[in-house]
């Protein structure tokens, strides 16, 4: 049986609950377990999520069913009372600025990862620059799998982090390092690899910084091939 939050969610407007989750800064995850245990909410997250959706907290937590009319939320109710064409019209607005944000978000999350994206070549420039001058002379620095190469970034990271810190580092010190290497290694993540996008094949190498773009035949209309 879905719970009352979860129906409140959507009728509040919000088809995904990841969608609700990032609209109100809460963690995908944490508010996930939210809709699948109701009677484990904290108190003042189930205030904040009462007044986001117009109801009580007893709504919230599953103590009782949400009223028919605060359920759908104030803007809902207004929706609900217009005539089909403004309804339509509404809808097309609607979808325009939900276009937009997401192109807002995009951008800013790009700004944000910008930044972490050059620590990464950086550190994986130092890595393998550490790497060739400790080589013997003949020796050629190589992994055994990307996954080898990752799981080495990674030890790297944490050893420059350790040296940075010191031996008389905190733990409050240590948690910010551990939160930077993981925006790092997401960073790595994102610029190793194979992915597609809007009907590109791109290949991402952060060893020299570069980006390969493979042109999908039917995308462009040509016979397909062309690299840049």
């Amino acid at each position: 049986m879905a719970s009352n939050l979860l129906e409140l969610r959507k009728a509040a407007g919000y088809k995904n609950a990841s969608d609700f989750a990032e609209a109100h800064e809460i963690p995908a995850s944490t508010y996930a377990r939210y809709e699948s245990n109701p009677d484990k909410i904290p108190m003042d997250r189930a205030w904040q999520l009462a007044d986001i959706l117009g109801t009580t907290i007893d709504a919230i937590v599953d103590r009782e069913a949400p009223a028919p009319g605060t359920a759908r939320g104030e803007v809902q109710l207004e929706y609900d009372g217009l005539t089909p064409e403004a309804r339509a019209l509404a809808d097309e607005l609607r979808e325009f600025v939900l276009m937009k944000d997401e192109k807002i978000r995009a951008r800013r999350r790009r700004e944000e990862e910008r930044p972490y994206e050059a620590l990464c070549y950086q550190y994986e420039q130092q890595m393998l620059s550490q790497m060739r001058d400790g080589a013997a002379f003949g020796e050629l620095v190589a992994f055994e799998s990307a996954e080898a190469a990752r799981s080495a970034f990674e030890s790297f990271l944490q050893e420059q982090a350790a040296k940075k810190r010191g031996r008389l580092s905190t733990k409050a010190e240590k948690v910010i390092d551990d939160m930077t290497i993981e925006k790092i290694m997401a960073a790595y993540d994102r610029t190793h690899g194979e992915y597609d996008s809007e009907g590109m094949h791109v290949l991402w190498s952060s060893v020299d910084h570069g980006v390969l773009v493979e042109y999908d035949a039917l995308a462009d209309g040509g016979d397909g091939g062309a690299k840049a």
